[in-house]
């Protein structure tokens, strides 16, 4: 998720009731809420890098935990008369509540990172849900109390998973559907993803081996059949960047839907994956480009979102 739904989601905890639990509360459930998100320092080493670390061993279930036992620390030598083990627990509550969001989306998460550096994703929100910042805002715009002692940020929160817990039985359903419309049957990988807005309407992306099945699928209405798109072969020339190019190797590794072109240019062969899940019209986004002069050196290589 993106930074601000997170931030609030942190406010929205505090103002549940865990502000109490210590001074410094507040800021340590709002700091662990984004400070996943740490390793974008890493992008100062250039994006494949960032790419390499990005929801990487911050968000897993190893070093999550590690950062919210470090802000804790801090925490408690810089704010007077706060309580250690209080910190810590708003800590892991920051940082597993950030991991568990970000599995919400299509983006991936490796939360078993580095036993296991698999991307997991459950496809359910888009990266920014303008409901769920709505809810978040909602609970904090209003009274702290309402009658009875109800606390409108955990009715926020409740609201949000059970919007999440409906998007899920939508996936599912969206699923079954994809499944029925694929022409050559049950696909070695599919991918059903939401729309920004609209929760009946899912992306899809199916991986049949020699092509991939575009398009998608609608819960009210009809929609137009999957598009059929073969992929190119892979010749001598992308076979060697594979087994040669690191930010390719990084890429593919990302990318569970690479489209594959191959294009001559001055410098030599252009050799280009570009990530489906986040392909625009007119845009070019997320995708490797390297280039291997006559030679069969590879002349340059990299990786833009």
């Amino acid at each position: 998720m993106d930074n601000l739904t997170h931030t609030l989601t942190g406010l929205a905890l505090a103002r549940s009731g865990l502000s109490g639990a210590t001074r410094g509360a507040t800021a340590a459930l709002v700091l662990a809420s984004n400070l996943p998100d740490v390793d974008v320092v890493t992008w100062l080493a250039g994006t494949t890098v960032y790419l390499q670390h990005h929801r990487d061993l911050t968000h897993s279930v190893v070093g999550a935990p590690l950062l919210a036992l470090a802000l804790a620390t801090l925490l408690r030598l810089t704010v007077r008369g706060s309580r250690f083990l209080a910190l810590l627990a708003c800590g892991l509550v920051g940082v597993g509540g950030h991991a568990f969001m970000d599995l919400w989306t299509s983006y991936g998460t490796r939360v078993l990172s580095p036993f296991d550096r698999t991307w997991y994703t459950w496809d359910l929100v888009f990266i920014v849900d303008p409901l769920i910042l709505i809810l978040l805002a909602g609970g904090l715009l209003v009274p702290r109390r309402l009658p009875a002692g109800l606390r409108p940020a955990a009715a926020s929160l409740a609201l949000v998973l059970a919007y999440v817990g409906g998007r899920a039985a939508l996936h599912a359903r969206a699923t079954d559907l994809a499944l029925a419309r694929i022409p050559s049957g049950e696909p070695r990988r599919l991918a059903v993803m939401p729309t920004p807005i609209d929760p009946t309407r899912w992306r899809v992306l199916a991986d049949s081996g020699p092509a991939y099945w575009t398009g998608e699928v609608r819960l009210v209405g009809s929609a137009p059949p999957l598009h059929r798109r073969d992929k190119r072969p892979e010749d001598p020339v992308v076979q060697r960047v594979r087994e040669t190019s690191d930010v390719a190797a990084t890429f593919l590794d990302f990318s569970p839907f690479p489209w594959l072109e191959v294009r001559q240019t001055p410098d030599g062969t252009a050799v280009t994956w570009t990530d489906l899940r986040f392909e625009r019209p007119g845009e070019q986004r997320f995708l490797t480009r390297v280039v291997v002069g006559r030679d069969g050196r590879i002349r340059s290589e990299d990786f833009r979102f």
